[in-house]
């Protein structure tokens, strides 16, 4: 397996990490120590243990992805770049991109049980609360108002929107799809590009036809968010991160 790759170093005016995370590797650890891209990162910069984040393995990680995502993570170097971060993403105001290669076989199809009808009329915008699914909430399913009262329920209270844009080759029966966010649920795109007809290839949760051993072809490829060097005492240092997950 890949080693994570350090696209951003921390400085004093930017407190925070920006890594490359290979597929098939933890964001986080479940317990402290345990092999991960958090992790790996912290044997070379230990001081990332004191920051306190919303779990307490994780300490500074902000913006983390599945293990069988390839792509970006950040990580806040202190307390105060880590709490401005995560005001940040509760105002909407961090966004993240995902690109994945996506199956077309189902026409527009749901791909599996447990979906609602889709939204019409359907547009880049898709819209939905979620809840947990499957064999110990390994999956989860969008709702909506024209879900069951039980899946309503059991959902989640915030809804979430993903905006998506396809771009379908007929002749391979494959699509590219463009996927952004600013706040996001376990499996969120995963769930809205199956929920939509177009299940990710290799995608052994969300996609029938994925085989044991397909590559996933889905990667978490740009953040961008506004800093402000604290340290100015003016707004002319005002702008906007942007970050590319290299090819």
């Amino acid at each position: 397996m890949k080693d994570i790759e350090l696209l951003h170093e921390a400085t004093e005016q930017e407190p925070f990490f920006v890594i490359a995370k290979p597929s098939g590797l933890a964001s986080a650890p479940l317990a402290e120590g345990e092999d991960s891209a958090y992790t790996r990162l912290a044997v070379r910069y230990p001081a990332l243990n004191a920051v306190c984040g919303r779990k307490q393995v994780e300490h500074g990680l902000v913006h983390r992805i599945d293990t069988a995502t390839e792509g970006l993570l950040l990580v806040a170097s202190t307390q105060e770049a880590f709490d401005r971060l995560q005001a940040l993403q509760s105002e909407n105001r961090f966004v993240k991109t995902y690109e994945a290669v996506c199956s077309i076989a189902f026409g527009g199809e749901r791909a599996g049980d447990g979906f609602p009808p889709l939204p019409q009329p359907l547009d880049s915008i898709v819209e939905s609360r979620f809840r947990t699914y499957g064999l110990r909430g390994s999956e989860v399913r969008p709702v909506t108002e024209q879900s069951g009262l039980a899946a309503r329920k059991k959902a989640s209270p915030k809804t979430y929107r993903t905006e998506i844009h396809i771009d379908t080759d007929r002749k391979t029966g494959t699509a590219v799809a463009c996927c952004t966010l600013t706040q996001g649920f376990r499996h969120q795109v995963r769930c809205h590009l199956a929920w939509l007809g177009f299940p990710i290839l290799g995608d052994m949760v969300y996609n029938p036809a994925a085989s044991d051993g397909d590559p996933f072809l889905f990667r978490a490829t740009e953040l961008t968010f506004p800093w402000t060097d604290s340290s100015e005492k003016t707004s002319e240092k005002n702008k906007n991160l942007h970050f590319t997950l290299l090819t």
